[in-house]
């Protein structure tokens, strides 16, 4: 291609390959260790540099090092890749399919490269290989279950960097079988080379954002997530109430707020210890994380205290939902959790509450008639000077 070396994208895409690695490797070994992925990318980086480093030395040294190794390494770093984006995504490892291919390839480059030189069969080994690995890696961004514009764009560059190969293949099968890589001057053949340098860059930069949407998210987690349960904090949850509000008045919509209280929780603690009763805190969290749905949010109040907030929803609605969070804290789940029962208060967004704090005091005052009930009880209040309606 005129005005164009491939070279020299190559030997750019390889020092910017080996920078993307060394702040891969530094964001892992620090304060990034619960995002997974990162090593594996430095490495893949390190590698694809690697190669491009041996493909810029052809003619210097010999063909082990300029063709055989770099060509073998490309396909090592694509896999690294894909090995890396199962460690992000939390997928189970199958690699056995990769490394069968990989080593095929190696095979057969080997034999067009040492036994039968065949500059032809070496693209068309290559070329068909990278399709397969860069499209499995594609492939595998399309199944991550939260999917921002760090990951379409990632995806998609895998997505055009696998048709391009596939557009080389298809191309050298059509090739003159006496072409030579030093008299390959095809357009095909140009953005090829050029492909290899982008790619690095595109995916490399792609993979960063997505490491950096997740970090966004863990951060955003840790400030308004409780610590020991996951679930909001009390500032986080009375924001999240605000803004709820506010909707479900503009739209009309109903909605519910449930206040819950652990019974007895001193006698826990006193009885059991503090440790066991941190894992009664835990054990109940997650018993309504798995009964609520996905609009639904809970967060702990203060202490065994946890509020609940049910967007779209009736009091009637929220007395169910709340009688089994009731019938659900009650069901030992653990031989290690001792059995606990809980008591709710639960009240609807009316006229009579119109902010969190009216709304949450009526969801108090009747928690308190469902302690002075006897406790395992659920109580609904009204909308009227937040008189109770016993349930």
């Amino acid at each position: 291609m005129p005005g164009i070396d491939p070279l020299a994208f190559i030997i750019i895409s390889a020092a910017f390959g080996t920078l993307c690695a060394f702040v891969l490797f530094v964001l892992g070994s620090g304060f990034l260790r619960d995002i997974k992925g990162l090593a594996h990318w430095g490495a893949a980086c390190i590698t694809m540099a690697t190669a491009a480093f041996l493909f810029a030395l052809r003619g210097i040294v010999p063909v082990l090092f300029s063709s055989f190794l770099p060509n073998l390494l490309v396909a090592v770093g694509v896999v690294t890749m894909h090995a890396s984006l199962t460690e992000y995504g939390g997928f189970k490892r199958k690699t056995k399919l990769l490394f069968l291919i990989l080593g095929a390839a190696a095979l057969a480059l080997a034999w067009f490269t040492f036994v039968q030189d065949n500059y032809r069969a070496r693209v068309i080994t290559m070329s068909s290989t990278l399709t397969v690995l860069f499209t499995a890696c594609a492939l595998l961004i399309f199944r991550l279950k939260e999917k921002g514009f760090a990951e379409r764009f990632t995806g998609l560059a895998f997505l055009a960097t696998s048709v391009v190969m596939l557009a080389r293949c298809t191309a050298a099968f059509l090739q003159n079988s006496r072409v030579r890589p030093d008299t390959d001057t095809s357009l095909v053949h140009s953005v090829y080379m050029g492909t290899f340098a982008f790619s690095l860059v595109a995916l490399s930069l792609g993979f960063m954002l997505m490491v950096s949407r997740a970090m966004h998210m863990k951060l955003e987690f840790l400030a308004t997530r409780d610590q020991m349960t996951g679930v909001y904090r009390r500032d986080a949850f009375l924001a999240l109430l605000d803004q709820t509000i506010a909707q479900s008045r503009l739209k009309r919509r109903p909605m519910s707020v449930l206040i819950i209280d652990l019974d007895n929780f001193k006698e826990v603690n006193d009885r059991h210890g503090h440790l066991t009763g941190d894992q009664v805190i835990i054990d109940f969290s997650s018993k309504v994380q798995q009964l609520l749905r996905r609009g639904d949010a809970i967060g702990r109040y203060g202490g065994e205290e946890f509020l609940v907030l049910l967007p779209d929803t009736t009091q009637d609605d929220a007395y169910s939902v709340a009688d089994r969070i009731r019938a659900m804290a009650a069901e030992v789940w653990s031989k290690e959790v001792p059995a606990y029962t809980v008591s709710i208060g639960v009240a609807p967004l009316v006229a009579d509450y119109p902010d969190s704090a009216t709304l949450i005091d009526a969801a108090d005052k009747a928690l308190y008639a469902a302690k002075k009930a006897g406790k395992n009880h659920v109580m609904l209040a009204c909308s009227q000077s937040y008189g109770i309606t016993p349930s």
